[in-house]
């Protein structure tokens, strides 16, 4: 008989980490000039001011936005998918059809909804069926049926049955209806360091999806590395020609409604003794998850 394997060890095995320090990168004031310009200034002044103008730490800032976008909207996807599937099961169930979307009394809106995403289906083209229809829905869509306005046709008599927690359907519309914004933002590549309690965005989301299902909620804690990249420090010493610059201004701190996302800064290492021959570069960070 196999020996069976721990989901740690299985995780291990079949989710391969990322090289620390994929390619040397230096920093150096030509590279910043080269990101304001391919970035545009527009887009990097919100990052430098939280920095108290430090280029530096903007830049790093910057790149903690991307790292942490990545590592919500993964969350935010198991919300998502696992929200509509739910509403999908439930409602197939209760009207005896998979394709229950054409037999409910919709508004327009959610009509146009259905009709573009069949539409997009025959573009591909690929024959339209109900697991294409609901994968082509839009998150929009799914929170729209837990609004006031579907209140009676659609969760009195089917989608409270998807939450055993018995949520009020008040308390969850709201919460969609946030997570929807986090995830437009996210997914427009806006940004979400300093204007959002992301701790909290992440645990609203969690919370979410245990309300749906408790299982889904764990392999999703399992599997997601918001956390490590949370806790990750921005440096106070930059990368330069083979050396350290000199410690720099950390981070002026953000308004307590939405924190900064690095509250701590990685202490400036002591000057090393000069080197025999010239000095290796400063890795970019820690790995991935």
């Amino acid at each position: 008989m196999p020996q069976q394997r721990s989901h740690q060890s299985l995780r291990m095995q079949n989710i391969k980490p990322v090289p620390n320090g994929q390619v040397d990168f230096q920093y150096t004031d030509e590279d910043l000039t080269t990101f304001e310009k391919f970035l545009s200034p527009e887009r990097l002044a919100p990052y430098y001011a939280l920095a108290r103008s430090n280029k530096w730490i903007g830049i790093q800032l910057y790149e903690r936005n991307t790292e942490l976008s990545e590592a919500l909207y993964g969350v935010i996807q198991g919300l998502e998918i696992a929200l509509r599937n739910a509403i999908h099961n439930v409602m197939s169930s209760a009207l005896g059809a998979a394709d229950w979307y054409d037999r409910m009394p919709f508004d327009d809106p959610e009509r146009e909804s259905i009709d573009e995403a069949k539409e997009k289906i025959r573009e591909k083209p690929l024959p339209i069926t109900p697991g294409r229809v609901i994968a082509e829905l839009t998150f929009g869509f799914w929170v729209k049926l837990t609004a006031s306005s579907y209140e009676k046709t659609m969760w009195v008599k089917y989608l409270y049955r998807i939450f055993p927690l018995k949520v009020k359907r008040t308390i969850l519309h709201g919460r969609l209806v946030d997570l929807k914004t986090l995830r437009n933002r996210i997914a427009h590549h806006e940004r979400i360091v300093g204007k959002r309690d992301l701790p909290q965005d992440y645990r609203n989301t969690m919370e979410a999806i245990g309300w749906i299902n408790p299982c889904i909620q764990k392999w999703v804690q399992h599997t997601n590395c918001f956390q490590a990249r949370w806790d990750k420090k921005l440096k106070r010493d930059r990368p330069l020609a083979g050396k350290l610059t000199a410690p720099v201004v950390a981070p002026a701190a953000a308004p307590a409604a939405a924190p900064i996302i690095a509250p701590t800064v990685a202490p400036a290492a002591a000057a090393p003794p000069p080197p025999a021959g010239p000095a290796e570069s400063s890795p970019l960070g820690k790995p991935k998850n």
